[in-house]
């Protein structure tokens, strides 16, 4: 099965990996699109105009954002086996990324929001250097950095500011570090703020900063029937896969098993929020994945596999076909 082929740390599994992202997401090369965030990203206008003048074509967008996941991908697998989350190391939690976050269309179509989760991403990785070391006031400054220049994309992102701050204090319960966190998240906004105001756009800066640094409420729901059953399905395996890793014997002496636990309160805080953004939920809640996928991951590197677990995990790759065929217009459901 699938699975298998991914439950070691050859390097030709680096390949496998590759092929198996165009696989879940290929198709889309056939239909290639780029979508913005609608209100999401303040670069996402600068970005579009961008593109529009070098000419660069759907298809090379779609290409560049499938070789973003697969990237993202092996760093996030290399963050959880060199923190030894996993007692054995393989490349399933890399797998289970790819196919979590190719399950709906809406999540394969080219955007800012893959740029916006690749700097997030770096900045996990550096929060997770940060609790094993004894000074890391640079890494703290760094971490939150990238955080705020990945926000610049898209701004959703940006809730995960509480899991650096919690991950942080919780080490050294210093107050300098929880001002060096909030300084160095709102630096490019102030440099971006002093540029547009020496060239006389800062009222429309002004507008996007009062429209996206308060919660609003925007509970209508535009996911279909499917997509929440799936969605419902991934929250199912999230519980189960969370109290497996609990529950690991290995586990418990991890040095970041408060910061894996922290990560579980930014999934739910991704959940929960979906109705309180602007636009797509179903597009925020990819959010949801990243944090997620830890603990799906954990389901399915179990020491051996049986037949139900071939079973859950066809589901997610099936589904993830299905939705985006349906959401192609080639078949509807």
């Amino acid at each position: 099965m699938i699975i298998r082929l991914f439950r070691n740390n050859r390097p030709s599994v680096y390949f496998l990996l590759l092929v198996y992202t165009f696989i879940l997401r290929g198709i889309f090369l056939w239909h290639p699109a780029f979508e913005k965030p609608e209100e999401g990203a303040f670069l996402s206008p600068y970005i579009i105009n961008w593109i529009h003048q070098n000419h660069i074509s759907l298809f090379a967008l779609q290409f560049t954002d499938i070789l973003l996941i697969y990237i993202e991908a092996i760093i996030l697998n290399f963050i959880l086996t060199a923190n030894k989350i996993f007692v054995t190391n393989s490349f399933v939690p890399a797998m289970i990324f790819i196919t979590l976050s190719s399950l709906f269309g809406e999540w394969i179509v080219a955007g800012t929001q893959t740029v916006a989760q690749l700097f997030l991403i770096i900045s996990i990785m550096s929060l997770f250097r940060i609790t094993g070391v004894e000074s890391g006031r640079e890494n703290t400054f760094y971490t939150s950095l990238f955080l705020s220049i990945g926000s610049l994309f898209y701004f959703p992102i940006a809730f995960f500011l509480p899991v650096i701050i919690i991950g942080i204090l919780l080490r050294s319960l210093a107050f300098a570090d929880f001002v060096l966190i909030i300084t160095a998240f709102l630096l490019p906004y102030y440099f971006i703020g002093i540029g547009l105001y020496y060239s006389g756009h800062i009222e429309d800066y002004l507008y996007f900063l009062q429209s996206h640094f308060y919660i609003n409420p925007s509970p209508v729901i535009d996911i279909s029937i499917p997509q929440e059953i799936m969605l419902l399905y991934f929250l199912a395996l999230v519980i189960w896969g969370y109290m497996l890793l609990r529950g690991d014997r290995e586990f418990k002496i991890v040095k970041h098993r408060r910061l894996v636990l922290i990560v579980l309160g930014y999934f739910a805080l991704s959940v929960l929020s979906g109705p309180f953004i602007t636009g797509s939920k179903l597009v925020y809640l990819q959010c949801a994945v990243l944090p997620g996928f830890i603990f799906v991951s954990k389901i399915f590197s179990a020491e051996k596999l049986r037949f139900y677990h071939h079973l859950l995990f066809l589901l997610f790759f099936f589904g993830a076909i299905l939705f985006q065929l349906d959401y192609l217009g080639i078949m509807k459901w």
